[in-house]
């Protein structure tokens, strides 16, 4: 009777833990987006590691990948929504034009992330090679004229690449790490963050629904979009996004 009730006692401590575990990751959890992946999923459970917002008010961030001639649409956007834009750029794939460009809105207060130097993929290559590529694209961004010592301390690996070894890198350099992750960040100081996808194909009522409730998590969303991707780059579905988080109530100043 004894091994019974001990086993018995044992067995509601474990089944009380479980439900304990189950309901903070549920509790915890990031909100996802639509597209959920492997990494969408890992980087969920890394955040909810690291806890729901501190902050008084709700955050949000726009990063347009690649540094393409579509940046002079995002900055048109971004003047009539009146946020100021990210640009993640590829240091050593931009024409003159562009990069004086990006420099001189850098001056204006527009976000610059390192996007790899040639936009070669990092996947299979070790911590040298990653470091090597990083080291490059600050010395070829200050060749241009950006102002590397204000270049945010975040990087997006190309292609949407994350690995051990991407991750180990990143974190050494102190930089906070953008994935391919699709869902809202639980807070701003997570290493590693998700964003979510505005294109073409973007549902305005589904993404009121995700805003909304991240406004009222005061959660950290990063918007992502690809101008250099005419086919999936809406400037019309874009600013129609950005406006809707504006006047929800997002902060878009990166510098608090």
């Amino acid at each position: 009777m004894t091994r019974l009730r001990f086993g018995k006692t044992a067995f509601f401590m474990i089944g009380s833990v479980f439900i304990c575990i189950v309901f903070i990751i549920v509790w915890r959890f990031p909100l996802l987006g639509s597209d959920i992946t492997k990494q969408t999923i890992y980087v969920g459970i890394m955040q909810t590691w690291d806890g729901l917002s501190t902050d008084s008010q709700a955050h949000a961030l726009w990063i347009d990948d690649d540094s393409s001639p579509g940046v002079f649409a995002v900055k048109e956007i971004a003047d009539e929504v009146g946020i100021r834009p990210t640009f993640a750029v590829i240091a050593d794939r931009m024409e003159k034009y562009l990069a004086d460009s990006l420099v001189s809105w850098q001056k204006q207060g527009a976000g610059i992330i390192v996007h790899g130097f040639q936009h070669k993929s990092w996947k299979d290559w070790n911590e040298e090679q990653i470091k090597e590529d990083i080291y490059l694209s600050y010395e070829r961004l200050y060749e241009q004229g950006f102002d590397t010592a204000k270049i945010i301390k975040m990087i997006v690996p190309p292609h949407g690449c994350n690995t051990r070894t991407i991750r180990t890198v990143i974190e050494r350099r102190g930089c906070q790490m953008i994935t391919g992750a699709n869902l809202v960040n639980n807070n701003r100081y997570s290493f590693l963050l998700g964003r979510i996808n505005i294109s073409s194909d973007t549902d305005m009522d589904e993404m009121r629904y995700i805003l909304q409730k991240a406004y009222r998590r005061k959660a950290y969303v990063i918007f992502a979009t690809h101008s250099s991707i005419p086919d999936s780059f809406s400037k019309e579905k874009t600013k129609s996004v950005l406006r809707m988080a504006k006047e929800i109530g997002f902060s878009f100043d990166f510098s608090k």
